[in-house]
């Protein structure tokens, strides 16, 4: 299994929060982050979740739209930026076994300490960072046990784009 976390691109700073559009600077954010991939490397997403806010479920359609993936996008109430890491973990490692591979589109702290807990590290470890429209792809290296309880996982790569411009 493969996954991706995608941290939404820039948006307007308009309120409330929940309904922050996409900003156009946050459009080519994803269009140039999207121009440095190989697009074949999602040809086996089998679904695309994103947190209930605007701003994250614009930047999952354009991402979808610029790889072309079939795969359905998924409102996850729990994707928010302050919800637990810990369940989203949890909720990944019981998808883990039945492969496919998953993009899940949200925000900070949210995604930053989900990246720290898949890679060991703990969910306040501050160890990975994700600017805005930065995607990650960690690489399942082995199903959940009594010594991973959320599996144990690889980085293969992270973008960010101060690495683009």
């Amino acid at each position: 299994m493969r996954l991706f976390l995608l941290r939404h691109a820039h948006a307007r700073d308009t309120w409330p929060d929940e309904t922050r559009e996409l900003s156009s600077r946050g459009l080519g954010q994803i269009r140039k982050l999207f121009s440095t991939l190989d697009k074949s490397v999602f040809s086996d997403i089998v679904q695309i979740w994103h947190s209930p806010y605007l701003r994250a479920k614009q930047s999952a359609l354009e991402f979808k739209k610029m790889a072309s993936i079939d795969s359905p996008l998924v409102e996850n109430a729990s994707l928010r930026p302050s919800d637990s890491a810990e369940n989203t973990a949890r909720d990944i490692a019981m998808l883990a076994s039945f492969g496919g591979d998953l993009i899940i589109v949200g925000h900070n702290p949210h995604l930053e300490q989900l990246a720290d807990i898949l890679l060991g590290a703990g969910a306040d470890s501050g160890k990975t960072i994700f600017h805005k429209s930065t995607l990650a792809m960690f690489v399942l290296a082995e199903l959940p046990s009594d010594m991973y309880p959320y599996g144990k996982w690889t980085l293969s790569f992270l973008i960010s784009p101060s690495v683009l411009s």
